[in-house]
């Protein structure tokens, strides 16, 4: 016969108040990024819908599409 437990820890409720107060946090900062994000993602994907006629009329390869898009956010 196997003896289980659990560990409880109750303080008043606290910790429950305190993980759901964490868990509102991450879901805010991970929809403010996700906002952040989405127009370079709609841009790179209506850049490799292009065909490469297309693209090379821009002067891009399509390898380097991420890069072209993303050029602004890094300090080189």
């Amino acid at each position: 016969m196997a003896l289980t437990s659990t560990n409880m820890i109750s303080g008043l409720g606290l910790f429950q108040k305190f993980s759901s107060i964490g868990d509102g946090f991450v879901r805010w900062i991970e929809k403010l990024d996700a906002q952040r994000v989405e127009p370079y993602r709609l841009r790179i994907a209506a850049l490799h819908a292009l065909s490469d006629e297309e693209l090379e009329e821009l002067k891009l390869r399509r390898e380097n599409i991420e890069l072209h898009v993303l050029n602004s956010l890094f300090y080189c």
